[in-house]
């Protein structure tokens, strides 16, 4: 008989275990412990969101989990920041869904779903999030390797058209197919000359924003390893490009965690530039691998470019 209930402090081993078995065949999975579930999930706190026990919910067969759902609440100011047009009200978000193969079509993911939509029925609108709003699973802080997936946190599989019908019976579709690329970095195939009138900077420790006078506030300063590649222009940051050591995955390998250029300044090499120095960097440290997550739809250029680099496609994920 499976059990549906609130995570307790009591369940942290078994949930260790579940997501240890039920993820080891995912790209960039790496082992995690109780300390890394405790300190990077259940501890977990920001300025405006925290772990809430109530809304992550455990299927529970014997003393092993076989199906997990995390809900989540964005305040009304956040949303504001995230979404300019935002009507009033909270946000409610999945940051995680998943329930083990043998236990599937048997109602436990039916059940996981409806008690975590009950528990956010007072929220102005729910949405689907694994990447890089997740503050638990993704990279809404700063450059942290993600426990599995793409460079930005966790994801669902093109191919799983499972997961994909479930969602879709309930009204959720995915808004873009992103594209999980790689590279060797020996094998990159271009050296870019920098963009004429262009200063390029590095930095472990300034993250800018675009527009704005270089160095600006440290964006980041919260998150883990990272450089960023910073272009200006007479003084101001014009375009950004940062990577981070996926240390827990693998030695040498490295991810793009964000590339960004004013749009002024498209077209111009700026983002050639940038690639190219960053790719230098990871070499000069040692760097093996580089992986990046690109979405065609939204950028065909920025696309072009990785392909044009030396990236090929190695995954596929649906976007929601």
């Amino acid at each position: 008989m499976t059990d549906v209930r609130s995570y307790s402090p009591s369940l942290l081993p078994a949930l260790v275990r579940f997501w240890n078995r039920g993820f080891s065949d995912r790209r960039n999975f790496f082992p995690v412990t109780e300390e890394i579930v405790r300190r990077r999930v259940i501890e977990k706190r920001t300025s405006v969101e925290r772990f809430e026990p109530s809304l992550f919910l455990v299927a529970v067969d014997g003393d092993e989990i076989v199906g997990a759902i995390h809900a989540g609440i964005r305040p009304e100011e956040l949303c504001r920041v995230l979404h300019p047009e935002w009507p009033g009200g909270t946000q409610g978000y999945i940051a995680l869904f998943f329930v083990q193969q043998g236990h599937r079509n048997r109602g436990v993911g039916t059940e996981l779903w409806r008690r975590a939509h009950s528990a956010l029925s007072g929220v102005k609108q729910v949405v689907l999030d694994g990447q890089c709003l997740n503050p638990f699973y993704g990279n809404s802080e700063g450059p942290f390797t993600p426990f599995w997936g793409t460079p930005e946190g966790i994801s669902v599989l093109w191919s799983d058209s499972a997961t994909k019908r479930f969602f879709a019976r309930r009204g959720y579709a995915p808004r873009f197919k992103a594209l999980q690329l790689e590279i060797a970095i020996d094998q990159a195939r271009f050296e870019a000359p920098e963009a004429a009138g262009l200063e390029v900077r590095v930095s472990d420790s300034h993250y800018p924003d675009l527009d704005t006078p270089y160095p600006g506030r440290a964006r980041y300063a919260a998150g883990g390893a990272f450089e960023c590649a910073a272009a200006l222009q007479e003084g101001r940051t014009v375009g950004v490009l940062s990577w981070y050591p996926l240390a827990e995955v693998e030695p040498g390998r490295y991810a793009i965690f964000e590339a960004l250029v004013a749009e002024r300044m498209r077209g111009k090499g700026v983002g050639r530039t940038l690639l190219a120095v960053a790719l230098r960097r990871m070499r000069e440290a040692g760097a093996r691998r580089c992986d990046v997550l690109t979405i065609p739809e939204v950028s065909e250029a920025a696309y072009r470019l990785y392909l044009e680099a030396g990236f090929s496609k190695v995954e596929e994920w649906a976007v929601y």
